[in-house]
């Protein structure tokens, strides 16, 4: 029963917040209503120096409230992505929760095409696109470095050997990023950005073929884990990291 804002990258600072990915990281607000999502991102958004991502949107900020609407719908034309919804018994449950959200929206006015591409597979995604571990090394250097003098590790490899963390979840993925010696130089890496400049062009097109206002997926095609449970199958939030663009939940 709450409203979450992944906005467009470049709208709302990430300064101040342990960083991982420079490329995927995002913040935003997590509230009750839409209404409460739009009057956060008004205080919100805007230039920031200290991220200097959001630079891109001097001068594009206004204000949310006015476009609040309760017919908004009406019209719209939502492209269902097919792509990112799962087929097993597992799945079932989310399918049915987002067979009936279709369902409103219609009964709102809306128009429902069903959409699909196979680039947009978000397994497929995860694999050739996620460039976390490749920047991890580096953006978390330079946040512990901003710390000063008082910080309790000064990089990667001070917090590995101090071993505070949670090890079955984190270690994998940390020893991964601090055995790189220059990540940002890496072959894979490069091609990784180059595959997502051609995904936020895939998805565009998809939009602007089908004309298109929105696309519509579940965040995860499945129900969450138990707790203790190291990892969360079948998520779908990898599409607007790496592309950038925003998500409402």
């Amino acid at each position: 029963n709450v409203v979450g804002v992944r906005p467009t990258k470049g709208l709302l600072r990430r300064a101040g917040i342990i960083p991982v990915s420079l490329t995927q990281d995002a913040a935003g607000p997590i509230v009750r209503t839409v209404t409460d999502a739009a009057l956060m991102m008004d205080v919100m958004t805007g230039y920031d120096p200290a991220d200097s991502v959001t630079a891109w949107s001097t001068g594009l900020t206004k204000s949310y409230t006015p476009s609040l609407n309760r017919k908004g719908l009406k019209g719209a034309r939502i492209g269902v992505l097919k792509t990112l919804f799962g087929s097993k018994p597992e799945h079932e449950e989310v399918n049915r929760i987002m067979a009936k959200a279709i369902e409103v929206m219609k009964k709102q006015g809306a128009v429902i095409i069903e959409v699909s591409d196979p680039a947009l597979d978000a397994g497929k995604l995860n694999a050739e696109g996620d460039v976390q571990r490749y920047e991890f090394k580096t953006v978390f250097n330079n946040y512990l470095a901003g710390l000063g003098p008082k910080a309790p590790v000064k990089n990667l490899a001070d917090f590995l050997a101090v071993g505070t963390y949670h090890k079955p979840s984190l270690e994998k993925f940390l020893t991964d990023a601090q055995h790189f010696e220059n990540p940002l130089n890496e072959p894979d890496y490069k091609e990784r950005l180059l595959r997502n400049a051609k995904l936020q062009q895939t998805v565009m097109s998809l939009m602007a073929d089908n004309r298109l206002d929105a696309l519509v997926y579940p965040l995860q095609k499945r129900l969450v884990v138990p707790v203790g449970e190291l990892n969360q199958a079948d998520r779908n939030g990898i599409l607007a990291a790496l592309t950038g663009f925003p998500a409402i939940n």
